[in-house]
């Protein structure tokens, strides 16, 4: 494989050879392929910088406008997209129409569609997704993250890592006990989107009793406008951190790391969490995960009562669960990008199902 055709939802912006865009996991998936000749990406235009650079000397854009004089290229070459949208079907159904075989068609679906798009628009939604991804699922070898994703049982299972050797140095430092009089300092990280549970995870915490701050690091926040800003002064809000280094900083500077997605299917902010020996609390919309990831991980009904007892729960242990932590077995980003070329090459016996 010398050259591949990956499709995504995203916006870029390109400068130079710099590529912008908000989704850092995208730019994950696509340097999985920077020794390759070319790697053509179909994705929308953006006239704005977003807070992820990365440059890539042998990425090129390509509008939907130009598809149809790359299509023998198109029909030769593999082709990876990345999630299942409305922009991503619309140009699947531009490839399968011009006769690209099923054999050269890759679906890597990262998070449970179904449900996401079920909390985001009601029944409607999930439905318009059942009909995209029974179209698509028939044309395309699909893989995912999780077992756990509706409607592609028995698909290839993959494990996404952006973890760097930097995320593991000096963790044996960040063993300690709490002071239970200092205030419990808990953060969340991640997409400021309705799926995502933040809006609840504040109005929980706003009936907390114990002593206790939330530090919440993210983007797409329009409603959190400073107007609109939560009223808590034990809360505080910090937009999109794009630098490695700050963003261990900000896992470094809290005790407890909080998920408080309604549907996940193999979480980045998990293994980032772990990776500095940060215990985290989900809830039982996303129970499953437990099994995923040996130790560590808590969970817990969405209430003010069940996460506070969680919280004591983990305080009162914290040591042990932190060294308990540093055993478990993490996916480094080199790992996933040797299973992104197995699966694409169809090195499949070198992938679980499980």
């Amino acid at each position: 494989m010398d050259e591949i055709f990956i499709i995504s939802n995203d916006r870029f912006h390109e400068n130079k050879k710099n590529f912008f865009n908000s989704n850092k996991n995208t730019f994950t998936i696509i340097s999985c392929f920077k020794k390759l000749q070319k790697i053509y990406l179909i994705a929308r235009t953006s006239r704005q910088r977003e807070k992820f650079r990365n440059k890539i000397s042998n990425l090129k854009l390509v509008s939907i406008s130009q598809i149809y004089r790359l299509r023998e290229k198109i029909k030769e070459k593999k082709t990876l997209m990345i999630s299942l949208t409305p922009y991503n079907f619309l140009v699947a159904c531009i490839f399968i129409f011009m006769g690209v075989k099923k054999s050269n068609l890759f679906l890597f679906l990262r998070s449970d569609g179904y449900k996401e798009y079920s909390i985001k628009y009601g029944k409607l939604g999930g439905f318009f997704y059942y009909v995209m991804l029974s179209f698509v699922k028939k044309r395309f070898n699909i893989f995912t993250c999780s077992a756990s994703i509706k409607g592609v049982a028995n698909s290839r299972i993959i494990y996404p890592s952006e973890i760097t050797k930097r995320w593991l140095i000096n963790r044996k430092k960040k063993i300690k006990k709490i002071n239970s009089k200092n205030p419990i300092k808990l953060l969340y990280l991640g997409r400021l989107r309705k799926e995502k549970g933040f809006i609840d995870l504040i109005k929980i915490f706003n009936n907390l009793k114990i002593n206790c701050n939330l530090t919440i690091v993210g983007n797409d926040f329009e409603f959190l406008k400073k107007k609109n800003y939560p009223k808590n002064s034990n809360i505080k809000i910090f937009g999109q951190v794009s630098s490695e280094k700050k963003l261990i900083k900000f896992y470094d500077n809290s005790d407890i790391f909080i998920l408080p997605s309604y549907t996940e299917a193999y979480p980045q902010v998990i293994l980032e969490s772990l990776a500095r020996l940060k215990p985290v609390i989900i809830f039982e919309e996303i129970s499953f995960l437990k099994s995923k990831f040996r130790h560590g991980l808590f969970c817990c009904y969405r209430n003010h009562l069940s996460l506070e007892k969680t919280i004591k729960k983990i305080i009162d242990n914290y040591e042990e669960i932190q060294i308990s932590i540093y055993e478990n077995k993490l996916y480094l980003l080199k790992d996933f990008q040797i299973q992104m070329n197995d699966i694409l090459n169809k090195k499949f016996d070198d992938i679980s199902k499980t």
